[in-house]
């Protein structure tokens, strides 16, 4: 079955939703589709309309901003995965959307996933209805907090102008005080000022279950809500290591104005492994519970806080997580397997209200079509709560899960059962959640190979063969460091007590304010007694009796891996056979997360060709991209040796700025900056601070979030006020000539090094380089236009290719939304507005293309000025294929009425 095609019915297993129809691919086979997916199909717009907008007055009644194509796919890394704000991670919708789903690598059409739903459940002790104190809110009854345009998804990366991690970004001596949200988070008249950009490409959004959309949807049993808003994050990185894996953090606010008891934060994971070119690739899956989880031990660098010769030498790394294989790889066309890992949740290390430890708190692996009454998939709310307490009707304790180590218990199935397996697993309880409160959960979608060659399991020992799933292992654990991070200094800490005092005190504690109580950990009990907590500050405990979880004067600070630059930001103009890219300077001023060192070193431009859109892909493949030039930065700081006696002690002692100067390692071109004037809107410089668009040796630049750094690692003195200023798309500017009228082509500028890693070799140093990563959907191609200025020339407006036969060399394979995947285009179209009118030979109007009218990529026909051509897709405008013939052509314009005819071959 095609990826367009759709999961139709699970028979009872998740039965939620009102049932609309869909259309499935010609000869494909049903494919199950939870219930609860099915009404979600966004409102159809036209124009300059998005989802979600007022039209008429008034918002359709299931505006969903984002689930259509082309949405918000995290692209940076190497698992692709698309993000929605309602509720669900992944594509269930492919009748709207072409996007991938959580494919690897990028853009492959091998899919590892079809979708996940967050499911939160609870007691509700206010509940009138003895019916209604068990609920959970699940999937789609997650919605915008509103249909207003800021309810959307928003895109960052880390470095982002308001969106440094641990910086005053707004100067009002708070750190991080918003969420990337359209709104006014802190009520200070400002909007998203200051906030945290995690990772190389991050996608914010909110949710909440009370939304009259939610309330009101026609879902098999009725929706009651909690009052929850849950803040959402997808965290892509780009840094190997790190890119085999797409994280998800979700914080859930308890809003509903009291106390919640018994709640449960759940997951159901369908995990489709296979390449989508395969009829039912799905249906051949096998659930492996144990792969990959344990405790893992790592040697400490000598270097790293957390190191002590005698108390912490090596570190533990905890991996908690289940994935989904292919019963056979799919004959060698599937090499990877599908992850889910629970990297980390609100934890209670006194177990007081919630649980102690990161764990699940059940698993279970189900087969479609079972009821619940004989082990299946829940379908009322009363089921669902039940299934997340202990995962089985009648169970009294939770299910899948070892009671003593807390990893997941269950067996892998035998192979003759390989089927369209689906996963719920869950994580609490949280006792006494009272309004305000916040649970976070962070999980993630890994992906990475599996050699299917070899055995399930280790023969002596009976664990799960690293031969067969080591790299997936392995893949795991790099997850979780980076999830995990390391212990910093905070640069923000005004307050002594804010970080432990001892080594091994891992908890906080302050009292509300007027109170105080005594509390001991286990260190307290073998010594002095309890100590006091009161509201003064924070007082630090080891409830966890583990020295190597708090380091006096630190505190870890999460998702912290070294990581490229940024791409830049880059503009691509179509011309008459030649396209035009333009890019900011964002990879020169952002420093690394990790090192909080700036270290660019050049820029590449890479280009794709040749796109045929394969069954399943969202944009150009890995073996398409091309370099077409790499510009270096050549001695943006001079050497040692030419610094500057600043004081006349006779000694060298400051640096002295040198303009940077790009050039081009094959021809040794210079890239020259255009003189553009620097500074974004939304910059935080203040007035006058400003550099001109060029710096001279011995100017002093300013860098966008107004931090001091060391610009050149390992060299000394180096003057701290060095900074750097912003540029907008224009300040770099690379022409392509070698391109051919109507073809589709991608590009990608990717920023090399800041990694921050440099070897210091005599004083100056080799560095440790990486790359940000080409990427590109389809929505992202640029298609060369025979230009206008021909039509003044030569009036004549012809049809390329005429005859039409069928299979072009620019067509591409059909999707739900380009039917054909093919075009004819009329080239020499007149400048200004036109009308272009095609009739059969015997007058029948046949379609009417307006300049204005949007392509099938989303893109107008007149993209800019200079564009003269025009593309159709050989639909009708009653919605059909044409057929073979002789067809003419009217266009009308300013300059006056020009036909012409062409052959439709078939």
């Amino acid at each position: 079955m095609t990826r367009s095609a759709l999961k139709v019915v699970r028979g009872a297993a998740l039965l939620l939703g009102a049932v609309l129809t869909f259309v499935l691919a010609p000869g494909a086979s049903a494919r199950v589709l939870d219930k609860d997916l099915e009404g979600m199909v966004a409102p159809t717009v036209s124009g300059d309309e998005q989802p979600g907008t007022i039209r008429g007055g008034h918002y359709s009644p299931q505006a969903v901003p984002e689930i259509n194509g082309p949405g918000r796919v995290s692209t940076v890394g190497n698992v692709w995965l698309k993000t929605t704000n309602i509720g669900v991670m992944g594509n269930p919708f492919p009748a709207n959307s072409s996007d991938p789903s959580g494919q690897w690598p990028g853009p492959s059409g091998n899919e590892f996933l079809f979708y996940w739903g967050l499911w939160v459940g609870a007691k509700n002790p206010e509940a009138q209805d003895p019916a209604a104190v068990r609920r959970v809110s699940h999937n789609t009854e997650w919605r915008p907090p509103s249909l207003a345009p800021e309810d959307r998804i928003y895109q960052s990366y880390d470095g982002q102008v308001g969106g440094q991690r641990d910086i005053d970004d707004d100067g009002d001596h708070q750190v991080d005080e918003e969420f990337y949200n359209g709104k006014d988070d802190d009520n200070d008249g400002a909007i998203d000022e200051d906030y945290a950009a995690i990772s190389q490409q991050m996608y914010t959004c909110e949710l909440r279950d009370d939304t009259d959309q939610a309330v009101n949807a026609n879902f098999a049993e009725k929706h009651v809500p909690f009052g929850l808003l849950v803040r959402q994050s997808t965290l892509a990185f780009a840094v190997p290591g790190s890119n085999d894996f797409t994280a998800v953090n979700y914080d859930i606010f308890n809003q509903s104005g009291h106390e919640l008891d018994s709640v449960f934060v759940g997951f159901v994971v369908d995990q489709d492994v296979g390449p989508t070119s395969l009829d039912r690739y799905f249906s051949d899956d096998l659930a492996e519970p144990r792969v990959p989880q344990g405790d893992f031990f790592e040697a400490l660098s000598s270097v790293d806080a957390n190191y002590d010769p005698v108390l912490c030498p090596s570190d533990t790394i905890h991996v908690r997580g289940f994935s989904m294989t292919d019963d056979d790889g799919d004959l060698g066309r599937t090499t990877a397997a599908s992850s889910f890992l629970l990297l980390g949740h609100t934890i209670d290390p006194t177990g007081v209200k919630g649980p102690r430890r990161v764990g699940f708190r059940m698993y279970r692996a189900y087969l479609p079509g079972t009821p619940f009454v004989q082990g299946g998939g829940p379908t009322v709310d009363l089921e669902r709560f039940q299934t997340l307490a202990f995962g089985l009707n009648g169970a009294v304790a939770p299910v899948g899960i070892d009671p003593v180590t807390g990893l997941i218990s269950e067996e892998r199935p035998d192979e003759s059962t390989k089927t369209d397996y689906f996963s719920i697993c869950s994580v609490g309880p949280y006792l006494h959640w009272q309004n305000g409160e916040k649970i976070s959960v962070q999980v993630a979608l890994a992906v990475q190979r599996c050699d299917y060659t070899r055995p399930v399991s280790d023969a002596a020992t009976g664990a799960p063969s690293q031969e067969r799933y080591g790299a997936m292992f392995a893949n795991a654990i790099e997850a979780q460091k980076t999830f995990r991070g390391k212990y910093i200094t905070p640069p923000f800490d005004q307050d002594d007590t804010n970080v432990p005092d001892a080594r091994g005190r891992e908890t906080g504690l302050k009292a509300i304010p007027g109170d105080r109580y005594e509390k001991a950990d286990c260190r307290d009990e073998e010594g002095s007694g309890p100590r006091e907590v009161n509201d003064d500050g924070y007082t630090w405990f080891d409830f966890d009796c583990d020295y190597c979880t708090g380091v006096e004067g630190k505190l870890l600070k999460n998702w912290l891996a070294a990581a490229p630059p940024p791409n830049p930001d880059i503009r691509l103009t179509p011309g008459d056979r030649r396209v035009t890219l333009e890019w900011d300077n964002l990879s020169e001023i952002t420093p690394d997360p990790s090192s909080g060192l700036v270290d660019f070193k050049s820029y590449r431009i890479w280009k794709a060709s040749n796109f045929t859109r394969p069954v399943g892909s969202s944009g150009p493949s890995e073996e398409l991209w091309a370099l077409l030039a790499e510009f270096k930065l050549y001695d943006y700081l001079s050497p040692l040796a030419d610094s500057v006696d600043s004081n006349g002690d006779g000694v060298r002692d400051t640096l002295v700025l040198t303009a940077p100067v790009l050039l081009n390692t094959q021809t040794n071109q210079r890239l020259f900056p255009v003189d553009i004037a620097p500074c974004k809107a939304g910059s935080t410089l203040e007035a006058g601070e400003c550099p001109p668009a060029t710096t001279a040796p011995g100017d002093t630049a300013y860098f966008h979030g107004l931090r001091p750094y060391q610009i050149h690692p390992g060299v000394p003195a180096v003057d701290s006020t060095y900074k750097t200023a912003i540029y907008p798309i224009g300040r770099y500017r690379y022409d392509d000539p070698n391109v051919q009228n109507g073809f589709v082509y991608f590009y990608s500028v990717t920023g090399k090094d800041s990694t921050g890693q440099r070897d210091v070799q005599g004083g100056r140093g080799t560095l440790a380089e990486q790359e940000g990563r080409r990427s590109a959907v389809e929505s992202n191609g640029v298609t060369p236009q025979s230009s206008t200025a021909l039509a003044a020339s030569d009036s004549a407006i012809y049809v390329v290719p005429n005859p039409y036969r069928g299979g072009a060399q620019w067509d591409l394979t059909p999707n739900a939304a380009d039917p054909t995947g093919t075009h004819i285009d009329f080239f020499h179209m007149p400048a200004g507005q036109w009308t272009l009118r095609i009739f059969t030979i015997s007058g029948d109007l046949v379609q009417t293309i307006r300049y204005d009218d949007l392509q099938t990529n989303g893109k107008p026909q007149k993209e800019n000025a200079a564009d003269g051509q025009a593309t159709w897709n050989l639909i009708s405008r009653n919605g059909q294929d044409v057929v073979s013939g002789i067809y003419i052509f009217s266009v009308e314009s300013e300059a006056g009425t020009s036909r012409g005819k062409f052959v439709i071959i078939r």
